[in-house]
């Protein structure tokens, strides 16, 4: 077998351990206790009136048979073997037998117990499906691999014994296994006495040393044993009485203890009581010989052993399936803590979901949902179906048309207003089987920021094509006249054309990267490091002075914290702003300063003297694709510069803000971490610049 079939650590091959050596050492003395029983009782010269080395040397034989038909052969099963011929030679010897009954007893036993073991082995794997012994967590690896093979779990295991035990009685009278025993020396009454007598011993002794070998735990010291003790004792006595009366009638009286124990007590307990109570019938069996009683077709010593056995295997039967029982018990419960493991799992797996799950009867009503569903949904659910869901959860189809109940299942996109915002979910509905009668799973999936996402490509996609095909249609324009400039030979002409085409080729480019430099910065890793204000601004001044005059007033002495890369792009685009938006004929005036905020950080404030901003759009400005209502719509802009500059604002932890300042202009204050070494304080300067 595999491994796995065991469940116990060493596998099929677990090799003998300490419970070995004990079972070993327990069996040899049992065997020589048996042999120093028949010595005593019997009489020289006939068959011994107690005879139990067939089980017990049956059972030591087992001990050295791994799985497999045979025995294994090695020193152990040699040394076995020696030890059972010893042991029946000198139980033959000390009764006083002929040197040809002790060498015949000296063979005959182990080879009884051969056949035994090989006939019970045979009928177990071969004809019966036994199942295994349950594994027993308190032994070791060997034990729990010996009961497996060997100790008997059913009636089946019992019958499989009973052959067996058959089968080796008739070896032993045709071998002669017991001193006085041989064919020539007994009557067919004798023999068929002897027959009965190993039946019932080997089958009952073999079954119970068996068990209890294989059985016991520790934890079967935990036994009232006073009660037990009590219990032995009344069957003792119920027993002396029907072997010295004769009155095997009442045998049965004697069934009640053994019952009780066996419904009462772990199988190992039943087990050593059977033994106890087998060796008190057999040492009174005896007695029934001195009655004066009729003798009929069969011998009351057979009558008896038979009664006397069959309480006990009754009694074993019993034990192994309330032990069969208990199992079933314990593995049933076990079930019923990973089922609850299970559905707590599933459960908390179900209210983890972030999608939301809702499950419907036939009738649209809630079987089960979870607190994500509440969650989209915006309300909780009411104990009774209302009478319309769509009305309840105030339902539309995306394009806002009504949905119906009737339409509710089919619907792909649901659309309704959760606390004054509006949500849109995808739904997927799913039959809970075949039988749509059985109803459906719901699952919502809040898609509402994909849908605004796909609705920002798409205003996205204009704003590009729209800035970039102004420039474009310029420089194609601007092309075309050079050309016809130069076919007509006015090469003067045809030089200027050509530079305005090439800045309507260079605002293409700015067009091309200030969305690359949008899409690529919004999600890039900070690269922070300590730098002055004024190395950005005065870069950012000088490239914006080259496009024509300008007055800068720069008071930036403070060290700030960050991505220069970023505050470069920053204030690209506040100067850039302030530079574009100014009244008609008038000189961009701009001024940048940096003050102390609160401690960590820095402000810094951007001030032009421009046309300013419109009404009420002082936030509205920095969102993504928003153009300034008034004059500023007259100029070119993609409206995701300023959304930009919040982006990267608030990646480095600070705030941005705009307002209409004194001068009618624009102010735009922004913070930003201040650098460790703290501020460098410079001079203010006031440049003119162009």
């Amino acid at each position: 077998m595999a491994r796995e079939e065991y469940g116990v650590s060493g596998g099929a091959n677990a090799g003998p351990d300490r419970g070995y050596q004990i079972l070993w050492w327990t069996a040899a003395g049992f065997m020589g206790a048996s042999g120093a029983g028949a010595s005593l009782l019997g009489v020289a010269g006939e068959l011994p009136h107690i005879w139990l080395l067939a089980p017990i040397s049956f059972v030591w034989l087992t001990l050295d048979w791994p799985a497999g038909l045979h025995p294994s052969a090695s020193l152990r099963t040699a040394a076995t073997v020696a030890a059972i011929s010893a042991i029946g030679f000198v139980t033959a010897f000390s009764m006083e037998a002929s040197l040809v009954d002790c060498v015949r007893t000296a063979v005959g036993v182990p080879i009884q117990a051969y056949v035994m073991a090989l006939g019970y082995r045979w009928a177990r794997t071969r004809l019966l499906d036994s199942p295994r012994h349950p594994h027993l967590p308190e032994v070791g690896a060997w034990r729990n691999q010996w009961a497996r093979e060997w100790a008997p779990t059913d009636s089946r295991d019992i019958a499989a014994l009973g052959f067996a035990a058959t089968l080796s009685g008739l070896v032993s009278l045709l071998i002669g296994a017991a001193p006085g025993l041989h064919l020539g020396a007994v009557g067919s009454a004798l023999a068929l006495q002897w027959l009965s007598h190993v039946f019932v011993t080997t089958t009952v002794g073999g079954a119970t040393i068996l068990i209890t070998f294989s059985t016991w735990q520790p934890a079967d010291l935990n036994q009232p044993w006073g009660k037990v003790f009590l219990l032995w004792l009344t069957s003792v006595a119920l027993l002396a009485w029907v072997y010295t009366t004769g009155t095997v009638t009442m045998a049965w009286l004697s069934v009640l203890p053994i019952l009780y124990v066996a419904m009462s007590y772990r199988l190992w307990t039943t087990s050593t009581f059977g033994i106890l109570v087998g060796l008190v019938s057999i040492l009174f069996s005896p007695t029934l010989n001195t009655l004066d009683a009729p003798i009929g077709p069969i011998p009351l010593g057979v009558v008896m052993d038979l009664l006397v056995s069959t309480l006990i295997i009754v009694s074993l039967l019993l034990a192994q399936l309330n032990q069969r029982r208990d199992q079933l018990v314990q593995d049933l419960e076990a079930e019923r803590h990973l089922a609850r493991r299970q559905i707590e799992i599933q459960r908390n797996m179900f209210e983890s979901m972030p999608d939301g799950f809702v499950v419907l009867d036939r009738d649209l009503g809630v079987r089960l949902h979870n607190a994500a569903s509440v969650q989209l949904l915006g309300r909780a659910f009411p104990d009774e179906k209302p009478p319309s869901w769509t009305e309840y959860f105030s339902m539309t189809k995306v394009d806002g048309s009504a949905l119906t109940d009737r339409e509710l299942l089919a619907a792909q996109f649901l659309t309704f207003s959760v606390a004054g915002s509006s949500l849109t979910l995808r739904q997927t509905v799913t039959p809970l089987s075949d039988d749509h009668r059985d109803g459906w799973i719901v699952c919502l999936s809040d898609i509402t920021d994909h849908q605004n996402r796909l609705q920002e490509l798409s205003g996205f996609a204009g704003i590009v094509a729209h800035d970039l095909r102004t420039p474009l249609t310029s420089l194609e324009g601007w092309l075309e006249m050079a050309q016809e400039t130069l076919e007509a030979g006015d090469q003067e002409k045809a030089g200027v054309l050509l530079t305005r085409a090439q800045t309507s080729n260079r605002r293409m480019r700015e067009v091309i990267s200030n969305w690359l430099d949008y899409t690529v910065q919004r999600e890039g890793t900070l690269a922070s490091t300590e730098f002055p204000l004024s190395v950005p601004l005065r870069a950012t001044a000088a490239a914006v002075a080259e496009s024509g005059p300008h007055i800068f007033t720069l008071n930036t002495f403070h060290d700030v914290r960050a991505d220069l890369g970023l505050v470069r792009q920053v204030f690209a685009n506040l100067i850039g702003n302030a530079s574009k938006f100014v009244h008609p004929g008038e000189t961009p005036n701009i001024e940048v300063r940096s003050s102390l905020a609160e401690p960590g950080w820095i402000r810094v404030e951007v001030i032009d003297r421009g046309i300013g901003l419109p009404p009420g759009e002082e936030e509205l400005i920095f969102d993504e694709y928003h153009r300034a209502a008034g004059a500023a719509q007259k100029l070119d802009g993609f409206g995701i510069g300023l959304a930009f500059c919040r982006r990267l604002v608030e990646r480095h932890g600070g705030q941005i803000s705009a307002a209409t300042n004194e001068y009618g202009g624009a102010t735009f204050t922004f913070t930003l971490p201040a650098a460790e070494t703290g501020a460098r304080i410079r001079s203010p300067r006031t440049v003119a610049a162009g």
